[in-house]
C-alpha cells in the first residue's frame, strides 16, 4: 500500500463523518474510529464473517418536539437551529455481507457503560472490547445475523477505554448555575474510619458546594426501610483518613469512631451542574430510528430490539413510559423489548441531579407498575408503562425476572402479573408476556457456588440458557409473526404464589429462613398507603420455587436454590438480606449424612440411584423445556454436560456453610 492510500484510507476510517438527510436530523453523523474483523474473519454459519466498529455519534434534538419528555432540556445550550447537541460513543458488531444480516438491530443498553449481550445470550465470557474465541462463546446472535448495537445514554460513564457512555450538556438557568440536593446511600462490608460514596452505585459527578456547610446531614441506618439516626454535624467531615489524619476529599467522608459493617448510612448535600441525563433516552431512540429509516447509514436493519438487565431492565421500562419508543417524527423506534430484571421499578434516569448508578432500592416503586393503563386505588389516577405509546406501535415486551425481584429491595415483581392490592391474578397485556425464572437470584449464576458475603454459598443457577430460548420467541413474534408462549410465572389461583407469611420452608436445622425481612412500598404515596403487598413464589418440600419456568437443574435438584441471601456476621447486620443476592444449600449425598444433620430433605443417595439416572431425568426435563419454547434443542447437550459436571463437584467436595 502507497504511502498516499494509506492516508486517504485512515482518513475515511478515522474521519467517517455519515452524514444524516434534513429528514433525519436527530443524528447529525457518525464517526467511526476503529473498525477490525472479528477472530480474524472467521465466519458465523450463514451470516458468515463479523467486523467490530467503534466511534462516536453525534445528535442534536428539538426542546419543543412533543417526543422529548426530557429533563431540563429546555434548560441546555442549543445551536444556530434550536436544537441541544450531545454526543454518545457506539460499538457495532456487523455481518460483513449486509445481505447476509437477518434484519435486526439488537441494542445493547449498556449497564453502567458494560457489554451485555455477547456474555448474556452466547454465554460469553464478558468483555469491554471482545476479542478471543471465548468472548464470543458459541457465537448464537452471530449464527442468527443479529447486528449489535451499543450506544452510551449514562452521562457519568467512567472515560475508561471501550466503556460505553455519553456527553450530556449542563443545565443553566438564565446561564447561571443551579443548585440543588443530592442524597447518596451506602453501606460498608466492614469497619472503616473512612468511605469513599461517590463510588460504585453513586458516581462523582456531584461533589458538594461547600463541604464545611454545617447544614448537610449523615444518617445511620439498618437495612433500608427502618428508621434513620441523625449524626451529629462535628462527628463527621467530607475527606479520607490518611496516616492518621484525614485528608480532603469530596468523594469520601470520614466519622468519629468509624462506618459500622452492613449498616446504612446516607449523606445529604448541595451541588451543582445538573446534566440533561435524559438525552440518553433519545440517543438510544435516535439511533435506532437512523439505522432503520436510512439506507445509506453506517448500518441497516429494518426492526430493532432493546436488551437491558437489573439498571437497565429499570431503564427500559422507564423508556417506554416516558415514549421514546416513537421518534421524533412519530414513527416507531423500538419494535421489541427484553426487559431483564426490572422488576416493578423505574430509576432516577430522568431527573435534574439524576442518580443512574443508583440502585433504587426501595425507591423507585411507583405508579404505573403494568403496560396497559389502570386506575390508581390510592390517588385515583390512570397510566400505564405505555400510555404515551401510540396506537398501532405497541412494541413487543418480554418482561423476566428472577425471585430477587420478589424477595429484596421493595421490587415487589408480583405486581407485574397482579392487581396493586395483590388479591387478583391478572393477564398480560396482548404485546407483553411475563417471566419468572424460579430459582434464581438476580443475575445468572455459575459454578461452583461461591462466597458473596452471605450465610451460605450463592446461588449457581444458570439461567442465560432459557434466555436464548426467550430471545428466540421474541424474534419469531416480531419478524414472522408466531405468538411466543403465555406468560409463565407463579399465580394465586394454582397456589404458587402466596403471601410472604405463609410460604412453606423445610426446617434445616441452622438456616434462617426470611419470615421477617420487609417488603416494598410505593414512593409516590405517603404513610401507610404506600405498603404494598408482600407475594412471593410458594416452595415444595425441599424449599425450590415451584412456580414459573423450572430451569432443568432446579426441576431435577440436587439443593435447594434460594432467591435470597442473608448477610454474614463477618459483613453485618446478620438478619438483612444482600441486595441481588440469592443462596444454595447443597443435599446431603446419603441418608446417613441426612439424618445426622437432622435435615428432613432427601438426600442425593436417596433421589437418584446413580449418576447416570440423575443425567438421565434432567435431560428429560431439558427436553420438556424445549417442547415448550424455553430451551433451544442445541442447548439440550450443554445443559445436561453442566449438570454432570455439578453432580461430581458435589459429589467429590463439601460446600460449607458459612459463618452466620
Amino acid at each position: 500500500m502507497t504511502k498516499s492510500n494509506y492516508a486517504r484510507q485512515s482518513a475515511a476510517l478515522l474521519g467517517l463523518a455519515l452524514l444524516a438527510s434534513p429528514v433525519l436530523a436527530e443524528v447529525t453523523r457518525i464517526e467511526i474510529s476503529s473498525r477490525q474483523d472479528v477472530l480474524g474473519g472467521q465466519a458465523f454459519g450463514a451470516a458468515g464473517a463479523y467486523e467490530k466498529l467503534s466511534g462516536k455519534v453525534y445528535f442534536a434534538v428539538a426542546p419543543g418536539n412533543a417526543h422529548n419528555r426530557i429533563a431540563d432540556l429546555d434548560k441546555a445550550p442549543r445551536n444556530a437551529q434550536g436544537k441541544v447537541e450531545f454526543s454518545a460513543d457506539v460499538f457495532i458488531l456487523r455481518p460483513k455481507d449486509a445481505s447476509r444480516a437477518n434484519g435486526v438491530l439488537f441494542f445493547d443498553v449498556v449497564n453502567r457503560g458494560n457489554k451485555q449481550l455477547l456474555s448474556t445470550f452466547n454465554h460469553a465470557a464478558g468483555s469491554p472490547d471482545p476479542t478471543t474465541e471465548v468472548q464470543f462463546g458459541n457465537g448464537l446472535l452471530m449464527r442468527e445475523g443479529y447486528t449489535l448495537v451499543a450506544v452510551g445514554w449514562q452521562f457519568d460513564v467512567p472515560k475508561e477505554k471501550n466503556r460505553i457512555g455519553f456527553d450530556a450538556p449542563v443545565a443553566t438557568e438564565d446561564g447561571k448555575s443551579i443548585t440543588g440536593w443530592v442524597n447518596p446511600w451506602f453501606i460498608p462490608n466492614k469497619r472503616a474510619d473512612s468511605y469513599e460514596f461517590a463510588s460504585g452505585y453513586f458516581s462523582p459527578a456531584y461533589p458538594p458546594v461547600d463541604p464545611d456547610n454545617s447544614n448537610y446531614r449523615l444518617t445511620e441506618r439498618e437495612g433500608l426501610a427502618s428508621a434513620p439516626r441523625l449524626i451529629p454535624r462535628d462527628q463527621w467531615r467530607f475527606g479520607r483518613m490518611v496516616n492518621g489524619a484525614v485528608t480532603s476529599d469530596p468523594n469520601w467522608v470520614t466519622l468519629q469512631g468509624g462506618f459500622r459493617a452492613g449498616m446504612t448510612y446516607q449523606v445529604f448535600y448541595e451541588s451543582e451542574n445538573p446534566p440533561v441525563a435524559g438525552l440518553g433516552f433519545a440517543a438510544i431512540r435516535d439511533l435506532a430510528s437512523k439505522l432503520k429509516y436510512d439506507a445509506d447509514a453506517i448500518v441497516h436493519g429494518r426492526y430493532a430490539y432493546t436488551y437491558g438487565a437489573s439498571q437497565t431492565g429499570r431503564y427500559q421500562r422507564q423508556l417506554v413510559y416516558e415514549g421514546f419508543t416513537t421518534d421524533e417524527q412519530g414513527r416507531p423506534a423500538i419494535d421489541a423489548l427484553f426487559i431483564q430484571t426490572g422488576g416493578t421499578s423505574l430509576g432516577s434516569f430522568n431527573e435534574r441531579f439524576a442518580q443512574p448508578n443508583e440502585l433504587g432500592s426501595f425507591t423507585q416503586t411507583v405508579f404505573p407498575i403494568r403496560y396497559e393503563t389502570t386506575t390508581d386505588p390510592v390517588t385515583g389516577k390512570r397510566d400505564g408503562l405505555g400510555a404515551r405509546v401510540p396506537a398501532g406501535q405497541e412494541p413487543k415486551i418480554f418482561l423476566v425476572d428472577t425471585g430477587s425481584e420478589y424477595w429484596d429491595r421493595g421490587r415487589v415483581a408480583a405486581l407485574r402479573h397482579l392487581s396493586m392490592d395483590g388479591a387478583e391474578d391478572l393477564d398480560d397485556p396482548p404485546n407483553v408476556r411475563t417471566f419468572f425464572l424460579a430459582g434464581t437470584q438476580h443475575g445468572s449464576g455459575s459454578w461452583p457456588p461461591n462466597d458473596n458475603g452471605g450465610q451460605l454459598k450463592s446461588n449457581p443457577n444458570d439461567y442465560r440458557w432459557v434466555q436464548a430460548a426467550l430471545l428466540t420467541a421474541l424474534d419469531s413474534w416480531v419478524r414472522k409473526g408466531i405468538a411466543p408462549p403465555s406468560g409463565k410465572h407463579p399465580t394465586l389461583k394454582d397456589g404458587t404464589l402466596v403471601a410472604q407469611s405463609k410460604i412453606k420452608y423445610p426446617g434445616v436445622p441452622g438456616i434462617q429462613w426470611p419470615f421477617h425481612v420487609p417488603g416494598g412500598y410505593r414512593a409516590d404515596v405517603p404513610g401507610p398507603q404506600s405498603v404494598l403487598p408482600f407475594v412471593v413464589p410458594q416452595v415444595d418440600a425441599d424449599g425450590n420455587d415451584i412456580g414459573g419456568i423450572r430451569t432443568p437443574e432446579q426441576a431435577v435438584p440436587l439443593g435447594t436454590f434460594m432467591d435470597w441471601a442473608f448477610r454474614s456476621e463477618a459483613w453485618g447486620a446478620p438478619d438483612t438480606l444482600i441486595a441481588m443476592a440469592g443462596s444454595f444449600l447443597p443435599f446431603a449425598k446419603t441418608r446417613a449424612e441426612r439424618e445426622r444433620n437432622g435435615d428432613p430433605r432427601l438426600s442425593i443417595e436417596e433421589r437418584y440411584a446413580s449418576r447416570a439416572e440423575y443425567l438421565r431425568r434432567v435431560e428429560e426435563a431439558a427436553n420438556r423445556l424445549a417442547e415448550e419454547r424455553f430451551l433451544l434443542k442445541e442447548h439440550v447437550k450443554p445443559v445436561v454436560d453442566a449438570a454432570g459436571q455439578h453432580w461430581d463437584y458435589l459429589m467429590g467436595t463439601k460446600i460449607s456453610q458459612n459463618a452466620k
